[in-house]
């Protein structure tokens, strides 16, 4: 969704560079139109409608986040026909990001499983290896790991009187 967020704002970018009047608009365009009032979003139509390109690049935009919002591949796959078939480089760039980690997303969209568990699993191997280093076997370096990932709590007896 971030790059879909980046995306618009490049067409913003582009049509200001290209001499629309979109000075101080950034508020209108950004956001999700839930969170808007009716004020705002008859202010955010208008100017979807005074600039055609911004209004097709809010459109791929929103229709990008119900697309992850649901589970079908399929939709998935008419988003990026769409996207590339837009004459927006920001959004085809975006629909060709989407393409190179395809099975990724579609397994997102099937699970809603992120890869943030295993990011935290691989920081607690990265800690065990640091704090295994200067052992001598593998096997070492494995208890460790299972320790730190297993968060065991040992409650060796201390040395001293408490």
């Amino acid at each position: 969704m971030q790059m879909a967020g980046k995306a618009l704002d490049d067409v913003r970018k582009q049509l200001r560079r290209e001499g629309a009047g979109l000075a101080g608009e950034l508020w209108a365009i950004r956001g999700n139109s839930w969170t808007r009032s009716e004020e705002q979003l008859a202010h955010r139509q208008q100017l979807c409608t005074q600039y055609p390109k911004l209004g097709r690049a809010m459109m791929l935009r929103e229709t990008f986040q119900d697309v992850l919002a649901g589970e079908d591949a399929v939709a998935l796959r008419w988003w990026v026909t769409r996207a590339r078939r837009s004459r927006l480089v920001p959004f085809r760039k975006l629909a060709d990001s989407v393409m190179e980690h395809w099975d990724g997303i579609v397994a997102f969209l099937e699970t809603r499983v992120t890869n943030g568990v295993i990011e935290a699993i691989n920081g607690l191997l990265q800690l065990a290896k640091r704090m295994a280093r200067g052992f001598r076997s593998f096997r070492n370096f494995r208890l460790m790991a299972l320790l730190k990932a297993g968060r065991l709590q040992l409650h060796l007896p201390s040395l001293s009187p408490t």
